[in-house]
């Protein structure tokens, strides 16, 4: 057994994502007030929607958007990516968020969430659900003109173990932390809390169903909690 055995498979997972980037388009709330999310959304479905499953086994789930939200009290950038390799040879997913919503934009956090298959024999492991803080300058914030030297791109350290990410979930924590009128308004939609419940279904309940079942029947002093994280 191990923490990720019961992660969905590489279509599943990229047809979930394609129906979150549905439930976003159509979402006429979303349209009014984050328009720059939608469309994109909405462009990204149509483009994907009419692969088969053998098609996506070698698509790269590409995404990524920027728009304006309220954090303490004042207007800000944030940059939203997701970066899927074909058959989970890459998967991230990135939150910038920058000091302002004009430019020149000056990003002040930015959060990888990733997910990493164990490498056999690596020297360097890490938890196959980890958390990083900083990271590299991607594509999309080198065409915001947002420069990430300030965060020390080199220092790759730690990784910090967490549970699994996609856009839905992404997105879901986003509005939930900066709480306005219209993120709350979003949060407690009873069709955004039905697409949420199902993404936790998809995507949270087995790793902790798996989490619940190594802490019952395999928790020992040379089988670690730290150590199933770390996909041993």
């Amino acid at each position: 057994m191990s923490i990720h055995s019961d992660h969905p498979k590489y279509p599943q997972f990229f047809r979930n994502e394609l129906r979150t980037l549905n439930v976003i388009a159509s979402n006429t709330f979303l349209v009014n007030k984050f328009r720059n999310l939608t469309t994109i959304a909405d462009r990204l479905y149509h483009a994907y929607k009419g692969y088969k499953d053998k098609e996506l086994l070698i698509r790269d789930f590409k995404f990524h958007v920027d728009f304006d939200i309220e954090i303490e009290k004042q207007q800000r950038r944030i940059v939203i990516e997701a970066g899927i390799r074909s058959q989970y040879s890459m998967a991230s997913y990135v939150l910038s968020i920058c000091e302002k919503n004009t430019p020149p934009y000056s990003i002040i956090r930015k959060f990888h969430f990733d997910y990493a298959l164990p490498v056999a024999g690596d020297s360097r492991p890490k938890p196959v659900y980890h958390l990083q803080y900083g990271g590299e300058q991607s594509p999309q914030l080198a065409a915001l003109g947002i420069d990430v030297g300030h965060l020390h791109p080199w220092l790759s350290l730690p990784r910090i173990n967490y549970a699994p990410m996609n856009l839905a979930l992404l997105l879901d924590m986003v509005f939930c932390e900066f709480r306005t009128a219209d993120t709350v308004h979003i949060i407690e939609d009873s069709k955004w809390r039905e697409h949420i419940k199902l993404n936790e279904d998809f995507l949270l309940r087995p790793y902790y169903l798996k989490v619940n079942g190594f802490v019952n029947h395999d928790h020992k002093v040379n089988s670690l909690i730290r150590d199933f994280n770390y996909g041993r």
